[in-house]
């Protein structure tokens, strides 16, 4: 009886853990689409993604959600919010070329300095292609 009740409890424990996964994948999954499938994303389209934000980072640490807010805020007009997004982002996951490169992007027009700095330090990290 006592190894049923365990395992009963143990399921219920996974299918708890998949379903808020599931939730959090979801609500990523949006953010990206509002970042990147919508022709010309408004305010109303960043602050849903922020709304997003909360779920879409239960258990899951990834940059790519607050990667998703930076491209928002950069394409909705605001290039000193995205700055600041990136910059969060490169500082918590400093050997991420992907990230140093789209701060290069956003801070570009808006922060020279920065965009060259940006430019040259996602440039340290890929690794060279060869022919």
């Amino acid at each position: 009886m006592a190894v049923r009740i365990a395992l009963i409890v143990l399921v219920l424990a996974g299918a708890a853990w998949f379903a808020v996964a599931a939730g959090s994948f979801s609500a990523q999954d949006q953010i990206a689409k509002l970042a990147l499938a919508t022709s010309t994303p408004t305010k109303g389209d960043l602050a849903a993604a922020r709304r997003l934000v909360p779920r879409a980072q239960r258990l899951n640490p990834d940059a790519r959600i607050g990667q998703g807010i930076g491209v928002l805020e950069y394409r909705t007009g605001d290039p000193a919010a995205a700055v600041a997004t990136f910059r969060r982002l490169t500082e918590r996951e400093p050997r991420n070329a992907e990230l140093w490169a789209l701060l290069a992007r956003v801070a570009k027009g808006y922060d020279e300095p920065l965009s060259a700095a940006a430019t040259a330090r996602a440039r340290a990290l890929s690794p060279p292609v060869r022919p």
